[in-house]
């Protein structure tokens, strides 16, 4: 039996992998976050570039990977947010993943609406998938600019829990267009059978994981690189469960994974640890380039100045007044306030979900919706464009006008 490897794309995946190292050579020399560098080569190599990547290059393949890829970077994230550090974190936290991602959702929606005429489905849509900043994006830019712990650990959960709860809000509004009848309790119940079965499936794979690294006696030579291996297929496999069951449950599933067996006490953590964000930072690359990759500028263009109204509003408008009411009180000085108001960068989940969804509004939905899926991923992607190039590109330059920078290793 002969095994066919297309030589092609091989060469394609090789580059875009030693595309993602460059980026976080780049990253690490110049003190800038990877995720600039990252777009940059995406938009290099893609449609509006040399053509190296195309929509069909990975075909129905690519929501796959693409949701494995998250799954991990999730994990990752959560992994690192222990109780003690949400125990002690400032009252601000809750109140932007709460109050503040409330305020997010239905101010971008209405935003999205009065400044492009979309529908009330198609805007509620984009202000769930807006809710999230995420640790792929905000993870690299304190990687960059070290703040105070009490900051970092803000924008840290902010993004890892509305990571979660974005993506799920979507697609529970995503089902309830497509059905177009659906009673209000049927909101909640979709939210809640996906947000049960994601963390249900974390607790039950992160358990089985505990057992295998505590309870079973391994060669001691062989246990650290077991103990990575096991961690990272907790990833994949609660989020393969999970998934299987309820569409988008498998992202709870992950973050619930990570976040109990990063809080329990496991042999060889240091080095599962240090092997997790180097398996995320690859994954994180391969990801950003490739979407990056697929974005087209008559997407952008054809939202015209309102689209940029609407990254306006966004930015200096939404995210200040939801900062400055959820830290108020809140321990931090307004210098920190105004910096956790200008570091808040869309990036994988809005990306990932918006072109998924956008291929169903054009081809699947009942009736199909060409339009609302035009709206819908040019203004997600001009967000993502526009807030990732200033937000994550100017963190540090910012930080130190400001202030807030801790030290300068």
């Amino acid at each position: 039996m002969s095994i066919h490897v297309d030589p092609g794309l091989v060469a394609l995946v090789a580059a875009i992998v030693g595309l993602g190292v460059g980026a976080q050579f780049l990253a690490a020399k110049y003190r800038v976050p990877s995720v600039l560098f990252l777009i940059v080569a995406g938009l290099a190599i893609g449609p509006e570039g040399l053509g190296i990547i195309t929509a069909d290059t990975f075909g129905e393949a690519l929501s796959t990977i693409v949701g494995v890829s998250v799954a991990i970077i999730v994990f990752e994230g959560s992994f690192r947010l222990e109780v003690e550090t949400l125990r002690n974190a400032p009252r601000a936290v809750w109140w932007l993943i709460t109050v503040g991602a409330a305020i997010a959702f239905l101010g971008t929606a209405l935003t999205v609406r009065l400044l492009l005429g979309a529908s009330w489905d198609v805007s509620l849509l984009v202000g769930a998938l807006l809710v999230a900043t995420g640790p792929t994006v905000i993870a690299p830019i304190l990687a960059v600019v070290p703040v105070r712990e009490a900051v970092a650990t803000t924008l840290e959960t902010e993004g890892i829990v509305n990571d979660v709860t974005a993506a799920i809000l979507a697609i529970v509004l995503f089902k309830a267009m497509t059905a177009q009848e659906l009673a209000p309790r049927g909101y909640v119940l979709l939210f809640a059978e996906r947000l049960g079965m994601g963390a249900l499936t974390g607790l039950v794979v992160a358990a089985v994981v505990w057992y295998l690294l505590t309870q079973v006696d391994l060669p001691s030579p062989a246990a650290p690189q077991v103990a990575r291996l096991l961690t990272l297929a907790a990833a994949v496999v609660a989020f393969a469960i999970a998934d299987s069951v309820f569409s988008e449950a498998g992202i709870a599933a992950a973050a619930t994974a990570g976040f109990t067996l990063g809080n329990l006490d496991l042999p060889h953590r240091e080095s599962i640890l240090q092997f997790k964000q180097d398996v995320t930072l690859l994954v994180l690359s391969f990801v950003f380039i490739t979407l990056a990759a697929l974005l087209e500028f008559a997407e952008l263009l054809a939202l015209g100045v309102a689209g940029l109204a609407v990254v306006a509003v966004l930015m200096m408008f939404l995210r200040p007044l939801i900062v400055l009411l959820s830290t108020a009180g809140g321990g931090f000085s307004i210098r920190e306030r105004l910096f956790i108001s200008f570091v808040g960068p869309r990036g994988i989940i809005p990306a990932s979900v918006a072109t998924l969804f956008a291929i169903r509004l054009q081809t699947e939905t009942p009736p199909s919706d060409p339009a609302g899926a035009d709206i819908l991923l040019g203004t997600v992607f001009l967000v993502i464009l526009v807030t990732v190039v200033l937000e994550a590109g100017f963190a540090r330059q910012f930080a130190a006008a400001l202030g807030v920078i801790q030290s300068d290793d």
